[in-house]
């Protein structure tokens, strides 16, 4: 693997990290509000996922001395993990819905179905030997960080009473 995505690495890491904590600080400025609504919880367990997903990106990417087969590996079986959990709580949203309108929004704004696809296409890629996956790794990881950035937004300045 290339040394320079160590570079890749840390920064996905740390934004992932540091995102993480900005999460849980929107969700305990609301706690009342989002603890009350399945749907609401739903989907900021969905905005936690996404975030989640960036941080072990990160960290398998940092792992030392592993070739693309093995990060390929990683990377689909983080894909079904991901897709598996978004879906689910996806299901349990929308199960618990209230017609609650940042909910909606909540869920046009997570990028769920960019993050597993483009993670199992590059994890593909990675397999097949051809580092070209990590180009590919880059959108998911652009897509869960910005769209977790706008849920967490959200949960902080539209959730409401």
């Amino acid at each position: 693997m290339d040394t320079e995505w160590g570079n890749f690495a840390v920064v996905t890491g740390t934004a992932a990290a540091a995102l993480l904590g900005l999460l849980f600080v929107a969700i305990s400025i609301r706690v009342d509000v989002i603890g009350r609504s399945v749907e609401l919880r739903n989907r900021a367990g969905q905005t936690l996922v996404l975030f989640g997903t960036a941080l072990v990106i990160g960290i398998l990417l940092s792992l030392p001395g592993q070739s693309a087969q093995v990060l390929g590996i990683e990377l689909i079986v983080l894909a079904g993990t991901t897709g598996t959990a978004l879906m689910a709580l996806d299901r349990r949203a929308r199960a618990g819905e209230r017609g609650e309108g940042i909910a909606r929004v909540l869920d046009v704004v997570a990028p769920n179905t960019i993050t597993s696809a483009l993670l199992l296409v590059s994890g593909v890629i990675l397999l097949f030997g051809a580092t070209i996956g990590l180009y590919v790794l880059v959108v998911p990881v652009l897509a869960t960080l910005t769209g977790g950035v706008a849920s967490a937004w959200l949960f902080m300045t539209r959730v409401s009473e």
